[in-house]
């Protein structure tokens, strides 16, 4: 995909984020060129972005196209492509029920089947407050290690993928994981989480899962339901 297309399809995955209710006036969404270089939102709420306004940054975090401000915490999404080479996009959140978790050091564990594309279980980074300088951000990306994405105590979440489209559907299915599992318990129940072998069977048998949910999104978008 050429730059061009890619800043609008950022575009289209802040829309989607915001009509969701994942983020409001803050959390970030960039992606990684061929080149290596990086897309990134710039400080300003998701709903507001425009294509021109995202930030290109070289792999040393230095701008190199865009109007906009790179945020606070591109160092975290900066670090995360150097350490992890497959991640192709990252979603920053700010979703409500996903933060309930991270606030009680709680991890989030797949307990339906679209939870299964965060993995086996997503871990809570305890350090609070902004990921500010490289250190932090490094201490981040250690907790992240190899899930898909990790929960920040008092400060969101981050999502990785291999796709824009699969960072912005991941933050949605982990909201529902999270808001699944918050309902089981309200109802007395005990969640019966699944297998690390249950995980691996239903991620093979669906690989396509951001595709279809993905055209669903943008469905709703266009017919004016934002």
């Amino acid at each position: 995909m050429d730059e061009r297309a890619l800043r609008e399809q950022i575009v289209v995955g802040c829309q989607i984020l915001s009509r969701r209710g994942l983020v409001e006036g803050f959390g970030h969404l960039s992606a990684r060129l061929d080149d290596g270089s990086v897309l990134i939102t710039p400080r300003k709420p998701l709903l507001l972005v425009e294509p021109n306004d995202i930030a290109r940054l070289d792999s040393a975090g230095q701008p190199v196209g865009g109007s906009g401000q790179s945020p606070l915490e591109a160092n975290m999404h900066l670090v995360a492509y150097h350490r992890r080479p497959e991640i192709r996009a990252i979603a920053r959140t700010h979703s409500f029920m996903t933060s309930a978790f991270a606030a009680a050091g709680q991890s989030i564990r797949p307990v339906h089947g679209l939870g299964t594309n965060l993995g086996e279980e997503v871990p809570v980074h305890s350090d609070i407050g902004l990921v500010s300088n490289d250190l932090l951000a490094e201490q981040v990306v250690a907790t992240l290690s190899h899930h898909e994405a990790v929960l920040l105590r008092g400060n969101g979440t981050l999502v990785v993928a291999p796709s824009l489209r699969e960072a912005v559907m991941r933050s949605i299915w982990l909201e529902e994981s999270a808001t699944l599992e918050w309902r089981i318990r309200a109802m007395g129940g005990k969640p019966i989480w699944l297998t690390g072998e249950e995980v691996d069977a239903r991620r093979s048998i669906e690989p396509n899962d951001a595709v279809r949910a993905w055209d669903y999104e943008v469905s709703m978008l266009r017919r004016g339901w934002l």
